[in-house]
């Protein structure tokens, strides 16, 4: 057909906005055929004003398809509909779902259709017929758009509905229809399905079964299932967590072991240097009196060296005097039983047991020297 566009249309489609794809033959004929070029002038779905409303997989398109993904498109779109001309209902389907991943139009959604009917899938094809009326009626394709209407009508007459109830109170639930996921809002409301048989699993977090069952949806019914989902689950009950505590700072790597007999043999042998240290300071002390009353000639240097003597040996004893009684009580300590044994726990009862008494243990000192410094660590029974 042959189309004259004069100056006054060229500025009424400027202004409106409506491109030349409205010039294209009226579609459908018969409801077998695009328009020419169907795919050929149609952007990404998102791009479409109203054309897919709802439509999720092509709302996502990251990007417009390119000169050479649109070609292959119309090259696709050609053989699909040569499929459909030999009833390949399935094979022009596939076809079609390839292009849809690539651009969608108001013809493809139609087209989309026309293959679920044939197939059986009324529900698919309800969808794609309003998906194409919606898109069709903004481009203003009035012909595709009241062809697909008239498929809806026919249509709508030959789903069936489920209507599932669930308990109030169930929480996270899931719900699967033939293996395909429903969104919990439609549990309550009607949910279309194809005719058939249909396999519904439903579950939820807060019970302890699983509901499955098999309906059979005659054409045009609603069924009404009620899914038992058993007891509920107990409440888990959370414990508060104690506060970590902060590990004790470690302690540095005992080297050798001294017995407390050792503490106690060091201690009297101190005593006893004292004690030996003290009568020879006494000794030079009493002599160096005597001389020092009758002194004789030139015995000066004698004398001094006499008192010198005293005095170290005088300093001497009491050092060691001094370091026996620190080894002595440090000893006494060790071997000491300790009077405050820690209290022991209470058992489930509440009952405390009477602590065991106890008895000084071996106990042992080590001495040690680190990087950051040096001591005695003390192993035992304190």
């Amino acid at each position: 057909m042959e189309h004259r566009i004069t100056i006054g249309g060229v500025v009424f489609f400027a202004v409106v906005g409506v491109g030349p794809a409205a010039f294209a033959e009226p579609y459908p004929e018969g409801a077998d055929r695009g328009p020419p070029g169907a795919v050929a002038g149609d952007t990404a779905a998102a791009a479409a004003p109203g054309a897919v409303a709802g439509d999720t997989v092509a709302a996502a398109a990251p990007r417009q398809p390119s000169a050479a993904e649109l070609a292959s498109a119309r090259h696709l779109f050609a053989l699909g509909l040569a499929a459909e001309d030999q009833g390949r209902w399935a094979e022009a389907l596939e076809t079609y779902e390839r292009i849809r991943k690539i651009v969608v139009s108001p013809a493809l959604w139609y087209h989309l259709g026309v293959c679920h009917e044939a197939l059986g899938h009324v529900v698919e094809a309800l969808n794609a017929f309003e998906l194409a009326m919606s898109g069709a009626a903004a481009r203003k394709e009035l012909a595709l758009a009241s062809e697909s209407r008239s498929r809806i009508e026919k249509l709508r007459t030959k789903t069936s509905q489920i209507v599932l109830q669930l308990p109030e109170d169930a929480t996270g639930v899931r719900v699967a229809i033939d293996g395909e996921p429903i969104h919990p809002a439609l549990v309550g409301a009607a949910i279309l399905v194809s005719p058939g048989a249909r396999r519904i699993a439903v579950r939820a977090e807060n019970y302890a079964e699983r509901f499955e069952a098999t309906v059979q949806a005659e054409t045009g019914a609603v069924v009404e299932l009620r899914a038992e989902l058993g007891r509920k689950r107990p409440l888990a009950v959370l414990r508060p967590s104690a506060p970590a505590r902060p590990a004790p700072p470690r302690a540095p790597a005992p080297g050798l072991s001294i017995p407390p007999v050792a503490v106690v043999g060091a201690a009297a042998a101190l005593g006893a240097a004292a004690v030996l240290t003290g009568v020879m300071a006494y000794d030079v002390r009493h002599t160096f009196l005597k001389k020092n009353a009758s002194p004789a000639p030139g015995s000066l240097g004698e004398r001094q060296a006499l008192r010198d003597r005293g005095q170290a040996l005088a300093i001497t004893s009491t050092v060691l005097t001094g370091a026996a009684l620190v080894a002595g009580g440090f000893a006494t300590y060790l071997f000491w039983p300790s009077a405050s044994p820690r209290a022991a726990p209470q058992d489930a009862a509440g009952r405390r047991p009477s602590p065991a008494p106890r008895a000084p243990g071996p106990t042992a000192l080590s001495p040690w020297v680190g990087v950051t410094g040096a001591g005695v660590a003390v192993q035992g029974v304190l």
